[in-house]
């Protein structure tokens, strides 16, 4: 296996008409682990490694791509995580922190104005924390972290692709994709990628997530590019019958936590209604920091969930005007 391939890696995927392309420093892909009442110091230099993020604070939560550094933590449930940073005011360094569940690859938490990042732990285990230099800006700073228990320390580290494999680890850091150990016979749900390298075929099996849609993919390593396989059409498979492609979509491409049921009431809620064939389907889901509580709607076209419009009360009714006061 060459290394010189692995570090000038190159890939790019095309998911419902957005390019992310990323070029990995795999030197760098080994994350460096805090502990609680920790500072470190670090730098964002030209060569350091990119990473995708979803910046909570610009309007449609764009993707957008940083060079930065790699840290881990673990937490325990109920704890309180406080992560500040300083820039060297010789520097025009920018921070951003982005955070991270190892184990579902999933962005929890997000700050680029305050320098200071705080999140309560929902579920024990290992978190990727980022640290990115906003609209490429580099420099030096020195990084904190404080309200880990002790006892969070201890933990077994959630299980991570094997740091013998940099592909593996380049599916999991660049793009949040969790490789299976082997590739099962049935790769229909799955996210499958292909590489061919020196008269050799390598395939990786991952779940997909909000960038990465289920399917075939070739890796070409002149272009640095994945591009979809053409397969010939077939009949759906039973599964697609039993399978609630909406709730699916809720859950994998805006990251909500669908209920099996909508409650009475649902005012704590996202509620989302969908409006197909004629028939209207309604879901409900817990909130996150994207998407608060209210009545959604899903827009097959553009493939977001736009804030539903509420019909005002007329206090008045003049003529057939509606007047509201």
């Amino acid at each position: 296996m060459s290394g010189k391939f692995f570090q000038t890696l190159a890939t790019t995927f095309a998911v419902t008409g957005l390019m992310l392309s990323s070029v990995p420093n795999i030197s760098s892909l080994a994350a460096t682990p805090l502990k609680n009442d920790q500072s470190v110091t670090g730098v964002i230099r030209p060569i350091s490694p990119t990473f995708r993020y979803i910046n909570t604070a610009r309007r449609g939560n764009p993707v957008e791509i940083g060079f930065g550094e790699e840290y881990t933590l673990n937490a325990k449930q109920g704890d309180t995580i406080q992560v500040s940073v300083g820039t060297d005011n010789r520097t025009n360094l920018q921070p951003v922190l982005v955070l991270f569940s190892s184990e579902d690859g999933r962005q929890v938490a997000f700050e680029d104005r305050s320098n200071t990042l705080r999140y309560q732990v929902p579920t024990s285990g290992e978190y990727r924390l980022f640290v990115l230099g906003q609209n490429n800006s580099k420099g030096r700073y020195t990084l904190s972290l404080s309200g880990i228990t002790e006892t969070a320390a201890t933990q077994t580290p959630t299980t991570q692709p094997t740091a013998t494999d940099p592909r593996r680890q380049v599916w999991q850091n660049e793009y949040g994709l969790r490789t299976l150990d082997n590739c099962p016979e049935n790769k229909n749900s799955l996210v499958a990628v292909t590489f061919r390298e020196y008269g050799q075929t390598y395939t990786y099996c991952a779940n997909p997530n909000r960038f990465v849609k289920a399917g075939e993919y070739n890796y070409d390593i002149s272009s640095g590019e994945l591009k979809p396989r053409t397969v010939a059409t077939q009949n759906p498979t039973t599964q697609a019958t039993v399978t609630d492609t909406r709730k699916q979509r809720l859950q994998n491409e805006f990251g909500l936590t669908v209920m099996d049921n909508c409650p009475a009431a649902r005012t704590s809620l996202v509620v989302v209604s969908y409006l197909e064939g004629g028939q209207t389907y309604t879901y409900c889901a817990n909130p996150n920091r994207v998407f608060p509580a209210g009545e959604y709607s899903y827009n097959p076209n553009s493939r977001t969930l736009e804030a539903a419009r509420k019909q005002q009360q007329c206090t008045v009714e003049i003529g057939g005007v509606c007047l509201v006061r």
